[in-house]
């Protein structure tokens, strides 16, 4: 055995933490409540969302708990977004639009925007969703369910991604893998270790009185992932939160070509590790090395040849959560692990040198 070896313990030690998410992962389920005596308002901070906001409105309408207001936030679009909010508006009178102000300095724009409807919202809960998601009917009247059943401070969900495109597949596809693969989820909830800190800004309901509390967005203000520095800020505080998988009550689709997700994930891959440059790098390179180093040698013995079917259990098992297809995850694993690398690459770079932009921003 080589030293090299050595490194096939990550695979392994990958597959026991996917093992322990199979068995009590929590997830997001459908779920009634008797009454709808506390008020949700679901907010939805909107830049250049014309290919999503009536369909996110549509869904939001139609939930099953009534007792809600709508909020729609139109952050200086250059497109229909804010036309066609206000034509939704003028079919539902629970949908309120209004037109984002200037970016103050020191503030990244969603977490501006987010701020801003949280300071118009008069809910006992703040749903905080991002135009591309799809609720389904029970989404909302579930969340409130489990937030009461948890007794947690705030909830996040990671929602089921919709995939189309093969690029979509090499890169969004790795988010719930790294997700499932590296952090038992249960201890999001369980424990107080602010190292076990996730959420996932597409779907995040808090109570009212807890964002405040806390300062929300804004004590994460220059934050660009600011879901992830949310969740660590609470749970160093001492409150309780959530974070759940789920299958169609939430769904997104994040993108809809690689350029788009090169873009997306480029802003976000290295802020959200949490770590320095070099560490960030190492630990990526040692991740991607340590899993195509057995698949390429897999027919030099049998314990490559072991490895590999534990790492494609692995990938079953996490397409099965995910709902995703384990065929085309089993067949663009590798390339998902290289393009993964690049990306993590790229991020260190141009977080390092500025060159952050996001829907004609710069981050």
């Amino acid at each position: 055995m080589t030293i090299f070896n050595i490194f096939l313990l990550i695979p392994l030690a990958n597959f026991f933490i996917t093992l322990y998410n199979l068995f009590t992962a929590p997830a997001l389920s459908k779920n009634k409540i008797n009454g709808n005596s506390a008020k949700v308002s679901i907010l939805i901070p909107a830049r250049n969302e014309e290919r999503n906001i009536e369909n996110c409105l549509r869904h939001v309408t139609a939930q099953s708990y009534s007792n809600i207001e709508i909020i729609v936030l139109d952050d200086f679009s250059k497109d229909s977004t804010l036309a066609k909010s206000l034509q939704m508006s003028e079919t539902d009178n629970r949908i309120m639009v209004v037109e984002g102000e200037e970016l103050p300095r020191g503030w990244t724009g969603k977490n501006w925007a987010c701020m801003q409807l949280a300071k118009k919202a008069s809910g006992d809960y703040l749903l905080f969703i991002d135009a591309d998601v799809t609720l389904g009917k029970e989404a909302v009247e579930s969340s409130i369910f489990e937030m009461n059943n948890l007794k947690t401070d705030m909830l996040s969900v990671f929602p089921k991604q919709i995939m189309n495109s093969i690029g979509e597949k090499l890169t969004v596809a790795i988010l719930n893998w790294l997700m499932i693969s590296f952090l038992p989820l249960k201890k999001v909830y369980s424990s107080k270790n602010s190292f076990y800190a996730a959420a996932n800004g597409q779907f995040m309901m808090w109570k009212r009185n807890v964002y405040f509390e806390t300062g929300g967005h804004e004590s994460v203000k220059d934050k660009i992932v600011e879901d992830i520095e949310l969740s660590r800020m609470l749970k160093t505080k001492g409150y309780k939160i959530a974070t759940l998988l789920c299958d169609d009550l939430v769904t997104c689709r994040m993108y809809s070509s690689f350029s788009e997700s090169l873009a997306g994930f480029t802003k976000n891959y290295f802020p959200s590790s949490g770590l320095s440059e070099w560490k960030f790098i190492s630990i990526l390179i040692l991740i991607v090395f340590s899993y195509l180093y057995p698949l390429i040698l897999m027919f030099d013995s049998v314990l490559f040849m072991s490895i590999v079917g534990v790492i494609i259990l692995n990938r079953a098992i996490i397409s099965m959560i995910s709902h995703q297809s384990l065929i085309m995850n089993t067949i663009l694993f590798p390339f998902q692990l290289l393009t993964m690398l690049y990306i993590g690459l790229r991020s260190v770079a141009a977080i390092k040198y500025g060159n952050v932009y996001w829907k004609g921003r710069n981050l």
